[in-house]
């Protein structure tokens, strides 16, 4: 993937430190006013009970192995988020998102490194998309109004991916549609079996070259199999850049495609366990420059591991807010 420019620090003052731990605490948590005694319960974590199912569901029945073409608006939950380059009156597409939640995005802290990256007012949540760059019925254009990444996120200040992982909140509620819905969180530190099929969706480039990116014009799709962890850790993979908290899937022994790619940065790593409901097990983190590489595949933020985070951010979002 290319590497973008170093991120600026950020700097945690006292009181956000005592709400991230309150927030650690129970996920039913207090309001406080001047004068009065706390008020149990103001805040409810709604997750949608509606999540993970598609109007139109995703074509399955084929084998697909090297992806294609997603069934236009299958994957309602995929977001294209976009910025307005300093100077331009256009948007272009930077990074895949899904959308978890009416007022949330998911996404990747390495989306948002360059220039006007950390100004919320430079970006822009795209839904109900299929084809990227024309103008389509469905689609909704949405503000965006702040952006949380991982606190502990410092690439490429280290060498190492950690804690790649965003929350974007969308500055007005994105109401469901058949052709815009979420998608379900996984439960706290689920474990994906190694061979379990998922899917990988977005716009990345489709040609896999070191330079000269070139977004597809449709959602692609492609199903990888999850790689057991010890295989990932391996030095011919990934060695230590793989921490618990990543997930490896890909086809191990092949330098052809599937695999995440520039401009997929973001999106999801969607699989279904046991139910219908497609949940967004990963982020699409890193890979190797060139996209298909033999023995490095796609690596994923594990999407289970930072559940807390998820919640804590945004308990913080609205005692701060």
């Amino acid at each position: 993937m290319a590497v973008p420019g170093p991120p600026p620090i950020l700097l945690l003052p006292l009181v956000l430190l005592l709400l991230l731990r309150w927030a650690a605490v129970p996920v039913a948590s207090y309001a406080l006013s001047p004068g009065r005694t706390p008020q149990h319960k103001i805040l409810h974590l709604d997750w949608p009970n509606d999540c993970g199912m598609s109007h139109f569901k995703p074509n399955m029945a084929e084998r697909i192995v090297s992806g294609n073409e997603a069934k236009p608006h299958s994957w309602p939950w995929q977001v294209s988020l976009q910025v307005r380059p300093r100077g331009s009156k256009h948007y272009i597409h930077v990074c895949g998102g899904t959308l978890i939640h009416k007022n949330w995005i998911l996404t990747a802290a390495h989306c948002f490194q360059k220039g006007k990256a950390e100004d919320a007012a430079s970006w822009r949540i795209v839904l109900g998309k299929h084809q990227l760059k024309r103008s389509e019925i469905p689609e909704r254009v949405i503000p965006v109004k702040r952006i949380y990444r991982h606190e502990h996120f410092r690439y490429p200040t280290h060498s190492e991916l950690d804690y790649d992982i965003a929350l974007v909140k969308a500055g007005a509620d994105i109401l469901p549609s058949n052709f815009i819905r979420y998608a379900c969180l996984p439960r706290k530190q689920t474990s994906l079996k190694p061979g379990h099929y998922c899917w990988v969706t977005g716009w990345g480039d489709t040609r896999g070259g070191k330079e000269n990116v070139s977004l597809a014009e449709s959602l692609n799709q492609a199903r990888l199999p999850i790689i057991d962890h010890k295989t990932c850790r391996q030095k011919k993979f990934w060695g230590d850049r793989v921490r618990d908290s990543m997930i490896c899937a890909g086809f191990r022994d092949t330098e052809g495609p599937p695999a995440a790619c520039q401009g997929d940065s973001g999106g999801p790593l969607l699989c279904q366990l046991g139910r219908d409901r497609w949940e967004v097990h990963g982020v699409v983190s890193f890979g190797p420059i060139g996209c298909t590489v033999e023995n490095k595949p796609s690596v994923f933020t594990r999407t289970a591991a930072y559940i807390p985070w998820i919640e804590a951010t945004r308990i913080r979002d609205f005692f701060l807010h």
